[in-house]
């Protein structure tokens, strides 16, 4: 969890809304790995896509950076939030949501009786 971040620790309710609002899931976003720091006065709060294909750590690796997933930035007091072109792909909370549906019930099928 990026809870080490300045932003994460004094804006998580205002990042978690803004999941929300945007169809995006909080749950995703937090289990994602992360940098942050400052550039330029500006704090940041980079997460990065995680590919569980690759096993623990070394996923991230200097010579091959992730890519990123949201991008926040805290300028003047106020969140700026960035999304990427796998933003959705990755954080979409819709996925979440057809997995907790439950299974269709199906009639079984009777196969004719051979004689």
């Amino acid at each position: 969890m990026a809870n080490k971040s300045k932003i994460f620790k004094e804006y998580m309710g205002a990042i978690k809304n803004y999941c929300v609002q945007n169809g995006l899931s909080f749950d995703k976003l937090r289990a994602s790995p992360y940098c942050y720091g400052k550039f330029d006065g500006i704090d940041d709060l980079i997460f990065l896509y995680d590919d569980p294909t690759k096993g623990d750590p070394p996923w991230i690796l200097d010579d091959t950076p992730s890519p990123a997933l949201l991008e926040i930035y805290l300028e003047n007091g106020s969140l700026r939030f960035v999304q990427t072109d796998i933003t959705r792909k990755y954080l979409s909370a819709d996925e979440d949501r057809a997995k907790e549906r439950t299974a269709a019930k199906r009639t079984p099928i009777r196969e004719p009786a051979l004689a």
